[in-house]
């Protein structure tokens, strides 16, 4: 119990502030006035509404890790034959041509290298690269330090388009937007929490998976407590529960970070002026950890294990439910045969007005020499984010929330 309380505290204010989770609320869209923020076009997509223009072939230079994959969420050199790389390919050359620029990138695993070489070139009045993208904290110490420009006073930018919607809103503090995660990049998706279930298990098991409820908005924390009460089952009947055995329930530690912002367990929020201040949430928080507690005593977090160990219990139909990242449901359970449904995280109880869906991203800053190049930077921002919206995004979730292999569906 004081480990995942110490647990809550601590992610609590990392996902608050600054770190892995955007912790963006999902919208119903179907009921949703959205008129004012975009205008839509004959084809039924969204306009970027920029005029087209040349910057005479300029260099677009773009500094990134490729820890978790990071480079290839952003930028492809050629086209290969992989749906998410032959997107991202042609919004990258669809810019390019349509603006006369070259876009390039140049990565290096090692995340502290990526930092401290921004804050050199800063330091140093450096004005190479155009925009920067790294590990979460990173990328908010570099911030800290001074490094970047506020994104908010990049021309050419409207902030009222869809693709902004979310992580740029709950990071401008005081007016002030130094570092985001948008339709620029697709680690956002892949690097989402969601609350996969395995579908055939559930079946066997008589669970109903419960869409209906979910629609109806009536999905909450002890419903999926009360589906897996009867779990876990000691199949190898060595009388332990054990990795052998069937478990309700299961993640890695780093779960508990998306559970804890998805049931809005936050110790942070905005005043009126839209700066940070201190709420005291503790009796909530008490309430979460004694409920994700008995969500727990279902099942598994193994804490300490690496952030794959749940899914490794999931690839094995040795689990029902398991909070992940959506990057391990494309990369690693896709390619088994499991037939998989993906849910929100249910909401805390009956005050909990939205469901939650946080995640990690690599984060993008524009770095504070790049000020000259400032027209340019806002409008490859901008047609970028809105291509990315038009044709990437809809691609990648087709493949991640549908894509099965041998011919199969996930619901």
């Amino acid at each position: 119990m004081k480990r995942l309380i110490s647990l809550f505290i601590l992610s609590s204010m990392l996902l608050s502030i600054s770190s892995c989770s955007g912790s963006v609320e999902d919208e119903d869209t179907s009921s949703a006035d959205s008129s004012s923020y975009y205008v839509e076009t004959t084809d039924n997509r969204l306009s970027d509404e920029l005029e087209d223009k040349s910057f005479g072939g300029a260099e677009f230079p773009i500094l990134t890790t490729s820890w978790y994959n990071a480079a290839d969420y952003i930028y492809a050199e050629t086209q290969n034959g992989d749906v998410m790389n032959d997107a991202i390919y042609s919004s990258i050359t669809y810019v390019e041509d349509r603006f006369d620029v070259d876009i390039t990138v140049a990565a290096d695993q090692n995340f502290d290298a990526v930092a401290s070489t921004i804050h050199k070139l800063v330091m140093a009045g450096d004005n190479t690269y155009k925009l920067f993208y790294n590990h979460d904290l990173k990328t908010v110490s570099n911030a800290l330090s001074g490094d970047f420009l506020d994104i908010r006073s990049l021309p050419c930018i409207n902030f009222s388009k869809p693709w902004w919607n979310g992580t740029s809103d709950s990071f401008t503090i005081g007016g002030k937007l130094y570092f985001t995660g948008n339709c620029l990049a697709l680690s956002g998706i892949f690097m989402n929490y969601v609350l996969a279930v395995n579908k055939e298990l559930a079946e066997n098991y008589k669970i109903d998976t419960p869409y209906d409820s979910v629609v109806d908005g009536d999905w909450y924390l002890d419903d999926l407590i009360g589906l897996i009460k009867d779990f876990p089952n000691d199949l190898d009947g060595n009388g332990t529960i054990d990795d052998g055995d069937l478990h309700g329930f299961v993640t890695s530690y780093y779960g508990h970070l998306g559970i804890q912002s998805d049931l809005v367990g936050t110790v942070i929020t905005k005043d009126k002026d839209g700066m940070l201040s201190f709420v005291d949430s503790t009796e909530r928080i008490v309430g979460i950890t004694e409920k994700v507690s008995q969500l727990l005593s279902h099942g598994t977090d193994k804490y300490g294990e690496g952030n794959d160990y749940g899914v490794d219990l999931f690839k094995e139909n040795k689990a029902i439910f398991m909070v992940c990242e959506m990057r391990n449901l494309y990369t690693q359970v896709r390619e088994t045969d499991i037939v998989y449904g993906i849910l929100p995280f249910p909401k805390y109880d009956e005050t909990q007005k939205e469901y939650r869906s946080s995640g990690c991203d690599i984060y993008w800053a524009v770095p504070l020499t790049a000020s000259d190049d400032a027209e340019m930077i806002g409008t490859v921002v901008e047609a970028l984010s809105c291509k990315n919206y038009n044709d990437v995004i809809p691609k990648i979730w087709e493949l991640v929330l549908r894509g099965a292999p041998a011919g199969k569906r996930q619901g």
